[in-house]
């Protein structure tokens, strides 16, 4: 599986997510981000959840797999509404689900709270597709951080994710660092939210990370910047 492979910069797009998952995206910008995803053969794209049988249509054929989040942007649903959502978008033909934890429950420490609902939206899942853990680690402390990859863990998802990108907080090489080592290879990484050059990349890369979220915009100018460096 691509995830367990050796990150190479020149296969850039095999890595990354594109997303269009803004509230103001229209289904222009929809088309554009199948086009973009068949073009350069990223390995994912990422939409809201009403769009995902419309981008699963646009992407029939190709190589690229459709995702959608949970419980997105604030994570602060109720539990019952993140299982129905998961299990609505299992049904519309989602391939990959990133699920946002409650920040507001991990910050106050209840992580009893935090790890019973993650174990809730895995278990709807069930392994059918793979499911990430999005933290929001700009609202976090590093305590917090690590708090939640432990949550993850306990819960039974095997992946942690940065971030949403809505909040402007950056993921830093920094987060990326401190959730390696809390999770010492229990789980996956996955990086989202600012990363905006193929430094920061490669150094999250080294840290362990094997899959990158990134709007498709900035992703395109990384992959062709990516395929120019391998060039020279």
């Amino acid at each position: 599986m691509l995830e367990s492979s050796t990150f190479l910069i020149r296969q850039l797009p095999r890595f990354v997510d594109i997303s269009c998952v803004q509230a103001f995206h229209t289904r222009d910008d929809i088309d554009q981000l199948a086009r973009d995803a068949r073009h350069m053969n990223f390995v994912s794209a990422h939409v809201l959840p009403n769009w995902v049988p419309y981008l699963r249509k646009r992407l029939e054929g190709s190589q690229t797999l459709v995702g959608s989040p949970v419980g997105f942007p604030a994570g602060g649903v109720s539990t019952a509404t993140k299982v129905f959502e998961a299990r609505q978008l299992l049904d519309a033909g989602a391939q990959e689900l990133d699920v946002v934890v409650n920040i507001g429950r991990l910050r106050s420490g209840d992580v009893s709270y935090v790890t019973a609902e993650l174990a809730e939206v895995a278990a709807v899942v069930d392994g059918a597709v793979p499911l990430r853990a999005i933290l929001e680690v700009g609202h976090l402390s590093e305590k917090e951080i690590r708090l939640g990859c432990d949550c993850t863990v306990e819960a039974g998802i095997g992946w942690v994710k940065t971030a949403t990108g809505w909040t402007g907080l950056p993921s830093t090489v920094e987060h990326i660092r401190i959730i390696a080592n809390q999770l010492a290879g229990r789980a996956q990484m996955k990086a989202a939210g600012g990363i905006r050059d193929l430094e920061t990349v490669q150094a999250m890369a080294d840290l362990g990370v094997t899959r990158f979220g990134i709007n498709a915009v900035v992703a395109k100018q990384l992959a062709r910047r990516a395929a120019e460096v391998d060039s020279e």
